[in-house]
């Protein structure tokens, strides 16, 4: 059984916009949870002052095998300008990736040598 969960949260007041989407899947080999969600903050700014440094990535990967649950995290945060009606705009966001399995049997995920050929 599959379910989705689509959420969009915005404030005008705090210039803020979060998207987020949550998937749910069972089947016979496991139980799979997906979560992804985007976070962006709008500021206005005169002028861009500085670059900005690369975007910031996160990644944690983790095995449990005793209780056959695997869970993988990615995180990207930065930040861009963007023109809009002849004003500069900085953009904070937040991507963010979280998937979790628990396996119903022990099989993991295949080795890396597998999935190359």
């Amino acid at each position: 059984m599959r379910t989705i969960e689509y959420k969009k949260r915005h404030s005008l007041k705090h210039r803020r916009k979060v998207i987020s989407i949550n998937e749910n899947n069972e089947d016979k080999d496991c139980r799979t949870r997906v979560h992804k969600s985007f976070v962006y903050l709008v500021v206005q700014t005169d002028d861009i002052r500085e670059p900005l440094p690369a975007p910031q990535i996160y990644i944690r990967k983790r095995y449990n095998s005793r209780t056959k649950e695997e869970n993988f995290a990615f995180k990207v945060k930065g930040a861009f300008y963007m023109t809009r009606d002849r004003g500069i705009l900085k953009v904070d966001f937040c991507h963010a990736l979280r998937i979790s399995i628990v396996w119903k049997d022990k099989i993991f995920s295949p080795k890396k040598s597998e999935t190359l050929t």
